[in-house]
């Protein structure tokens, strides 16, 4: 195949993923959506998590964006960054007992909500940290591929627990419709991943949802409320709006 024809087939898996998700989750991120902008609205803080090598990679796509709200936390594992050790990371998100080193950092109470995504969805880290997050309280939104969850036999290294993922342990979730192995067969390319991309795009449906909810609700465009939306810093008055956004944040968000 061509370089195009190559770039054509890997654009095709991606937009039919897309599209599974968009077809397959409108109430689920319509619910979502609204319980991020109550909270928003509130002034509290919306936690997301993604523990794993490449789910961390969504969970850093959403933070501090244009067009997104402000007032989001990233949950960052470090022990799973592939910075720190792509084989490392296999490992640590695999090993149990994990989840309250890791949200030791955020002040989670009650109430509080927390998007958890991850691409296979039956890891011990993201089991764990569904569990301590709705012990704590919070509201937790998963996004996870169910077939993919169902694909990984008992006894696997990944899978933490026989018939529990993350889909079973959530108050909303939205499905990612990764195929199994977090990847997909394209004829003529072979093996392409998918993951990744699946779960920002949820990810961002979701926090643009909330951003149009909470604008229909305030008359206005995102302006420096609870809530507002970031601007690109590379357009006339991004910086300034930034600046007058990350005034409420600052020193509730320590990544800012």
């Amino acid at each position: 195949m061509t370089a195009g024809s190559v770039g054509a087939a890997y654009a095709g898996a991606l937009a039919g993923l897309h599209g599974a998700i968009l077809t397959g989750n409108a109430s689920s991120v319509a619910a979502a959506a609204t319980t991020v902008a109550d909270r928003l609205a509130e002034d509290r803080l919306v936690f997301v998590a993604g523990p794993g090598a490449h789910s961390q990679l969504a969970v850093q796509e959403v933070f501090c964006r244009p067009g997104l709200p402000a007032g989001l936390v990233p949950v960052i594992d470090r022990a799973t960054l592939l910075t720190e050790g792509a084989f490392r990371s296999t490992t640590q998100e695999r090993t149990p007992g994990r989840a309250n080193e890791i949200l030791a950092p955020y002040d989670i109470a009650h109430g509080d909500v927390a998007l958890l995504v991850n691409a296979s969805g039956v890891n011990a880290t993201v089991i764990d940290l569904a569990r301590a997050l709705r012990s704590r309280g919070a509201v937790v939104v998963g996004y996870s591929s169910v077939r993919s969850e169902q694909a990984v036999p008992e006894g696997h290294p990944a899978r933490s627990e026989p018939g529990v993922s993350l889909s079973h342990l959530v108050d909303i979730h939205i499905d990612t419709f990764v195929p199994p192995g977090d990847t997909a067969e394209v004829a003529g390319v072979g093996e392409v991943p998918l993951a990744t991309s699946a779960n920002a795009f949820a990810l961002t449906w979701t926090l643009l949802e909330a951003g149009a909810i909470l604008d229909a609700r305030r008359g206005h465009d995102g302006a420096s409320g609870a809530g507002a939306r970031w601007a690109s810093s590379y357009r006339p008055g991004g910086d300034a709006h930034n600046a007058e956004v990350a005034t409420r944040y600052r020193d509730r968000v320590e990544a800012l």
